[in-house]
């Protein structure tokens, strides 16, 4: 059974929102709604997931927007899995397990969020700000699952359901021509190659706990052929497969 966020629950939020936090406005959030297709019951549930914990921080409000990234996570996973389960039904768990991954990736998430407008709508502490957070693919990323998550909140299973819907016809067609499973087309390549498997080695991770990025790296007897970075070892694998692609290909 499916369940949707009660009403006591979000008036249980609410009552922690001062009337200023509970009134707050962000120039240019209708466009936003415009472009996911979704209209808003409570305004507030899209300004705080397009809040960002160093603007929080700094202006003294109580709330930021990672519960509703950590809700929104979730919600993109359930929600693209149903899409693809109806849109593939020949396809098995682990064919449909890669075009998930090329949805929920950073680059995906990313991209949506910047054709939605949502770089210039986010709310960032002013260092960050400066520093170019707004051209941060993770935190375009990030923002984009708060808004998930929000939508969930407001409007329920449904209303999440038909935008993360749109989000994944929207992914299709960006990603038509990319290989559906880099490491697989990196690892037969090789093979052909003479080279063997490609190795994976996790270089380093960044970030805070909540958050965290991952570095990989991928090669063969100790020579790197490429890079990558995600916020799971798996994406990062992934991104450093297709670097590891390039390098082979621009070769042939």
């Amino acid at each position: 059974m499916l369940l949707s966020p009660s009403k006591s629950s979000r008036n249980r939020e609410a009552e922690f929102l001062t009337s200023q936090e509970q009134n707050e406005e962000i120039p240019g959030i209708t466009e936003l709604e415009l472009h996911a297709s979704y209209s808003f019951k409570n305004r507030q549930t899209l300004v705080e997931a397009l809040t960002h914990a160093s603007f929080s921080n700094e202006n003294g409000l109580s709330y930021c927007n990672e519960r509703l990234e950590f809700l929104g996570d979730a919600v993109l996973e359930l929600c693209a899995s149903s899409v693809l389960f109806e849109a593939f039904p020949d396809d098995d768990e682990g064919a449909l397990s890669h075009r998930r991954a090329s949805i929920v990736c950073e680059d995906s998430l990313s991209a949506w969020a910047v054709n939605a407008g949502i770089p210039s709508l986010l709310r960032l502490g002013r260092g960050l700000s400066r520093s170019g957070g707004r051209r941060q693919p993770v935190l375009c990323a990030n923002a984009a699952e708060a808004v998930f998550g929000a939508i969930f909140i407001d409007g329920g299973y449904q209303a999440a359901r038909t935008v993360v819907g749109a989000y994944c016809q929207q992914t299709f067609a960006a990603n038509g021509s990319a290989p559906m499973n880099p490491k697989a087309t990196l690892q037969e390549l090789m093979e052909k190659m003479g080279l063997g498997k490609p190795e994976y080695t996790l270089t380093g991770r960044s970030g805070p706990p909540h958050a965290p990025l991952f570095q990989v790296s991928v090669g063969y007897s100790g020579r790197i052929t490429g890079g990558g970075e995600g916020r799971t070892i798996k994406e990062a694998e992934r991104k450093a497969a297709e670097k590891g692609l390039q390098y082979f290909l621009d070769d042939i």
